[in-house]
């Protein structure tokens, strides 16, 4: 554990390192963290090396905004809840940040994650803490992170979804902030029309703001949201929203049309095009596929 971690980890909790990995206590009855860690985490980094798959297009969007959050201190705590592998955790080292905590259920995405870092630079293993942990008790002292954020993570506590915004307000430093992102209810309705049984799959889901992933075989459940009922999950942590954007929806579109072969490969030229448009819309456009939200304290 780097020198710093100790003005960060709750030593309350007990943690023990494995592999590179602090682990905690996990719920042994969480069908979603049960998930996860069979399949080894969301494998972010190896799906985004395919160009027009939707989280690649994503991501993009999302560093975007990362950015747009970063702390002048570059010794400012940053955690990334829900982080996996990687995918939204380096470019906080590629930006130079000294203390960042990635936290995540599943060991192994944060196993491939310490490999990543130390293949790009094994000096970057001091600068990064990462933690098996459940979002519904993070192992962090309170009011310890300049910058939390939480990226389609959240919504996999399902009726636990408030108490992972909660811990992340605790975390959060009294002028600090938190981007928050999850799925819109809309865009996950358009998501079960295209991938999970056409009109049936959407009207069935159409009355629910629940969201399956995964197959028939090996399915895990998560949520989904209008705009109004994530503000309010946001209020009742005690947090006020500063500035509210989004994932535009034409990624799942794009992403559902390359994996039917109406993406060719000569369209691969006009990625850096797509995300700018992309960034575009996910600020000025009206048609979601996720919220993202960035909050602080309601005395900030």
């Amino acid at each position: 554990m780097p020198a710093w971690a100790e003005g960060v980890v709750d030593p309350a909790v007990r943690l023990e390192s494995v592999n590179g990995v602090l682990r905690a206590a996990l719920p042994g009855n969480d069908p979603a963290i049960t998930f996860y860690r069979d399949v080894g985490g969301a494998h972010f980094q190896e799906r985004s090396r395919v160009g027009y798959a939707m989280t690649t297009l994503d991501t993009s969007v999302y560093h975007g905004y990362l950015a747009g959050i970063r702390p002048a201190d570059l010794n400012a705590v940053i955690v990334d809840v829900g982080g996996g592998d990687g995918r939204n955790a380096l470019p906080w080292l590629e930006w130079g940040y000294r203390r960042l905590v990635v936290i995540d259920p599943a060991g192994a995405a944060l196993e491939r994650l310490r490999a990543a870092i130390a293949g790009r630079d094994p000096q970057w293993l001091d600068r990064v803490l990462l933690i098996e942990a459940d979002a519904r008790t993070l192992p962090l002292r309170s009011n310890v992170a300049a910058r939390i954020f939480a990226i389609e993570a959240l919504a996999y506590l399902n009726e636990d979804y408030g108490s992972g915004v909660r811990e992340c307000a605790r975390v959060m430093a009294a002028d600090g902030r938190l981007l928050l992102a999850d799925r819109d209810y809309e865009g996950a309705l358009l998501t079960r029309l295209f991938y999970g049984g056409g009109i049936a799959g959407m009207l069935a889901q159409g009355d629910t703001r629940d969201v399956v992933d995964g197959n028939a075989d090996c399915s895990v459940r998560s949520r989904c949201f209008t705009f109004d009922e994530l503000t309010r999950e946001i209020e009742h942590a005690g947090l006020r929203i500063v500035a509210s954007y989004g994932v535009s929806a034409m990624s799942l579109v794009l992403g559902y049309l390359r994996n039917t072969g109406r993406i060719t490969p000569e369209d691969d030229s006009r990625l850096p095009e797509v995300h700018r448009l992309l960034a575009g819309l996910g600020r000025e456009g009206a048609m979601r596929r996720s919220h993202v939200i960035i909050a602080e304290h309601t005395g900030a």
